[in-house]
């Protein structure tokens, strides 16, 4: 039996990870924390969480995140808060010996003009991120240069897992700070019930809605994430995680009023707003080529079981 920390416990992956482990015949023992037991920036607080009992593995999901307008407000606090976490985080797997771990990185870190679409793992570091989130794209780009080199000097077993968009139950749904699909989700559902400040005759999307974007479903990130973790053919690198195909934002909205039955005749775009990057795909090819059978929940559904557990969950959601 083996003790597993989870760091970043209660956030959306976290609670997949807790879902998934409840259908599965798993004996050892997870430890899900968040920042409200340690702060992580804090290398005393990060020693006293390891020193308190012998873990085996790890999986490292803390972070600083948040959308699109959000990075754009607090790129130097993304940088140096992540920096801080990862740097202490990965200084105390080393000290207390754990041998293995599963590092979350993002496909948003990937270069702003790549040298061909879709990007794969070896391209990470060929350009500079879009100036929108610098700083949490260079944070988790050093990440995985970290992991990298504990791997090569220290022998560890250090797996970085790279996500398209993610969402899911348990998501942050925070309209300023959220992910695009949250935010859009819990906007949209605000001004379809005359929920104040939101009681407007009108839906505003912010931005053109041109910006094309991959997703994948929390529960199958939760999956993939303990594939790697038992994996003992995998050792290390980098894995794209994501499915292929590209929605655009409008696809989005149309989507979630769809489910929500708001009238798409009320839905107003903004371009005053940014759209970010307009383009960011990435290839999973690496992935499926170990796990070809695996089949990623079908995006329509995925939005649907969201829609339902935010409708059902309003009074204790992340806002």
């Amino acid at each position: 039996m083996e003790n597993i920390l989870v760091t970043g416990g209660t956030g959306m992956v976290g609670s997949a990870i807790k879902r998934v482990l409840t259908e599965l015949d798993d004996s050892n023992n997870y430890y899900f924390i968040s920042s409200k037991n340690y702060d992580l920036r804090d290398i005393k607080a990060v020693d006293k969480c390891f020193n308190e009992r012998k873990y085996h593995k790890i999986i490292h999901l803390a972070c600083r995140v948040g959308g699109l307008y959000k990075n754009m407000q607090n790129n130097l606090e993304m940088l140096t808060d992540n920096l801080k976490i990862n740097l202490n985080v990965l200084e105390c797997c080393n000290k207390y010996n754990i041998e293995k771990g599963i590092f979350c990185l993002s496909s948003c870190i990937y270069p702003e003009k790549p040298s061909k679409f879709p990007m794969v793992e070896t391209q990470l570091c060929e350009g500079s991120p879009h100036n929108s989130n610098e700083g949490y794209a260079y944070a988790k780009r050093m990440l995985y240069i970290m992991c990298k080199h504990y791997n090569n000097q220290y022998n560890r077993q250090y797996i970085c897992l790279s996500p398209v968009n993610l969402y899911g139950f348990n998501d942050n749904f925070n309209i300023n700070d959220g992910h695009v699909i949250p935010s859009l989700i819990n906007r949209m559902y605000k001004t379809k019930n005359n929920i104040y400040p939101y009681d407007l005759d009108r839906f505003e999307v912010y931005g053109s809605g041109i910006a094309q974007r991959q997703f994948l479903f929390s529960h199958d990130f939760a999956r993939i994430i303990l594939l790697f973790l038992y994996n003992n053919d995998i050792t290390n690198g980098i894995f794209n995680i994501g499915e292929s195909i590209e929605y655009t934002i409008t696809d989005v909205i149309t989507i979630i009023s769809q489910i929500l039955k708001y009238d798409e005749n009320k839905i107003q775009y903004n371009t005053t707003y940014s759209d970010g990057i307009l383009k960011k795909t990435i290839s999973d090819n690496k992935f499926k080529e170990m796990y070809p059978n695996f089949l990623y929940t079908d995006f329509h559904k995925g939005l649907y079981l969201t829609l339902d557990w935010f409708q059902n969950n309003t009074d204790i959601i992340r806002k």
